[in-house]
């Protein structure tokens, strides 16, 4: 049986990734947003959905390991993504499970927007963008997973009925 719960809060979970940049990243993306909004919107739809996979973990930690590496507004907002979806769906399972589908969708979101709006998906799975592409989704996928871990613990267990 389909945990309604669940459903939820992959899809409120969804919405905040694509508004979470407004929640911690404001000065990098409204920059950049009134370039397109007239032009082309699904361009600021990649750019709202594509922010929350900015931060390179990997080069972060090869760089200058840090446990300040984790107040990066990137990781933040997963956190929150993961935190409010875990609350959402109650218990330590469904809030994994939840927070990592998000991400997994928003991966696919990205993609399938970048591929209709005619941007070059290549270029991020290439060389050196691929150490920051690998590291960016990594970073989304921690942070998504330990908010929907911290939701889940805060609210308990899920009780079937």
């Amino acid at each position: 049986m389909t945990s309604y719960r669940l459903i939820i809060g992959i899809i409120v979970g969804i919405i905040f990734s694509f508004l979470s940049a407004f929640f911690f990243h404001i000065e990098e993306i409204t920059m950049q947003i009134p370039l397109y909004v007239n032009s082309d919107f699904l361009k600021v739809l990649i750019l709202l959905i594509g922010v929350n996979f900015k931060f390179d973990i990997i080069s972060s930690f090869l760089s200058s390991p840090s446990i300040l590496v984790f107040l990066s507004p990137q990781i933040l907002s997963t956190i929150f993504i993961g935190y409010i979806a875990g609350t959402i769906v109650k218990g330590v399972k469904h809030g994994l499970i939840a927070s990592s589908m998000i991400i997994v969708i928003d991966i696919l979101i990205w993609m399938l927007l970048s591929v209709i709006s005619g941007e070059d998906l290549m270029s991020f799975f290439q060389d050196v963008q691929l150490i920051s592409t690998i590291g960016g989704i990594l970073s989304a996928l921690l942070g998504a997973t330990l908010g929907g871990l911290l939701g889940g613990l805060i609210t308990g267990p899920y009780e079937e009925i």
